[in-house]
């Protein structure tokens, strides 16, 4: 079941997001350059400020996230799309990425952004699957992280 999240959903995605970085990401970016964890409670909380958050429920627990920023009038950028270890490959990332372009057609946005580690060809095809692109690449020390878009299909507001 997916839920908007709410401030006090904000340690449990903290631990989503930490727990599913740090198995996706360990082996693929330099100890030098990995960041443990990844987001801390205050970044959280200031992403809470921005971004409107999503949350996957599996009995009353939250085993995936993601969430979704609007940039511009047309243009949205989606962020932290996790799901705990343990529940992958079960469709509930599809699930919340659908979920989130659904919201963000409802919103009239015309566009969706994100980045992703380029070496991370799962997350790569994950997105590519669902519809989205390669725009442009940032180079990196490990590598790249790569810039994907899709175009949204806006909803006839008419009946």
């Amino acid at each position: 079941m997916i839920e908007r999240a709410c401030i006090d959903n904000a340690e449990e995605i903290l631990s989503v997001i930490n727990k599913s970085n740090r198995e996706a990401y360990k082996s693929i970016i330099p100890k030098e350059y990995f960041k443990e964890p990844v987001l801390s409670i205050e970044e959280l909380l200031k992403d809470f400020e921005r971004m409107t958050f999503y949350v996957y429920r599996r009995k009353d627990r939250i085993v995936g996230v993601a969430a979704l920023q609007i940039e511009s009038r047309e243009t949205g950028r989606i962020h932290w799309v996790y799901v705990l270890p343990g529940y992958q490959r079960k469709g509930i990332g599809t699930a919340l990425v659908t979920h989130v372009e659904r919201e963000a057609r409802e919103m009239g946005l015309r566009k969706l952004r994100l980045l992703t580690v380029g070496k991370a060809k799962w997350a790569v095809n994950f997105y590519r699957k669902l519809g989205y692109y390669l725009v442009n690449k940032v180079e990196k020390p490990w590598g790249f992280d790569v810039f994907m878009e899709k175009k949204l299909q806006i909803l006839n507001r008419c009946k």
